[in-house]
């Protein structure tokens, strides 16, 4: 059994989920993203994540949840491991709205195919790729997104072309992360009182033509031009949209705890 314990993982039923039939690295990606949402419901109810594959199995492919970067990358990584595609785990400082040096709080993945090198990350709860970027300095446009990765010695930055320029999103350096890294971001990132996951609802799908982020009781949907609406909802429009909107199913026991206006 190797490190992260890939081996527990039922990888017929994540493919089942994500709805791929014939695993890639680029159709595992897309198919990913399209399928499990980002969310932090259970940091919100006051709850670390549980990052072992059983539980990251009963939750986001069995119980159809979804997740943070931690979750999302570490499912995901070890289904890439499993059809073969080797997987290097990171961690990335955020640079988003801010200048001061943050922490690696991040996780992203490099996957290699075919000799070649791919940042491939379907947990960021932001402007995602919706597809892997070739790990060199280089634009590269899915949908109507556009990203490009630059390189500052040995730290690589990935940005996002916006309405107004780019936008550093995170840098990462390739450094291998181990089981004992990623257990203390998490818990860092669950239990700091300034996290901006403990600080209400956060729920995002990223689709080739928008995204659909939910912010406590604020939908907003934004395309490349900037925000296309945004309106604020009413308890029950929330767990409405949590559900339509998102595919997140929630028991009654979290719905009735949820922190919602």
């Amino acid at each position: 059994m190797t490190d992260w314990g890939i081996e527990q993982l039922d990888l017929d039923a994540y493919l089942a989920r994500i709805g791929v039939e014939e695993p890639t690295l680029k159709d595992m990606h897309a198919g990913h993203l399209r399928s499990i949402p980002f969310e932090n419901i259970t940091v919100t109810l006051g709850e670390t994540p549980a990052l072992d594959l059983p539980s990251l199995q009963a939750k986001m492919v069995d119980r159809r949840r979804g997740g943070y970067c931690y979750e999302h990358n570490s499912l995901y990584a070890a289904a890439l491991e499993r059809v073969g595609v080797p997987v290097t785990r990171l961690l990335a400082r955020s640079l988003v709205n801010s200048t001061a040096m943050r922490p690696r709080t991040h996780m992203v993945l490099l996957a290699t195919v075919d000799g070649e090198r791919y940042l491939t990350d379907v947990g960021w709860g932001g402007s995602n790729i919706l597809e892997p970027v070739p790990l060199r300095e280089t634009e590269t446009r899915h949908g109507v997104w556009t990203h490009r990765l630059t390189r500052d010695e040995d730290v690589w930055i990935l940005q996002d072309k916006t309405a107004d320029g780019w936008q550093s999103l995170y840098q990462f350096a390739i450094e291998r992360t181990y089981p004992a890294d990623l257990e203390m971001a998490n818990h860092y990132t669950s239990t700091w009182p300034r996290s901006a996951f403990r600080n209400g609802v956060v729920a995002q799908r990223s689709e080739a033509e928008q995204r659909r982020m939910l912010r406590g009781d604020e939908l907003t949907v934004v395309g490349p031009e900037g925000v296309r609406e945004q309106r604020t909802l009413t308890r029950g429009e929330v767990l409405d949209t949590l559900t339509k909107d998102f595919g997140i199913e929630l028991n009654h026991d979290e719905t009735t705890r949820l922190p919602l206006p």
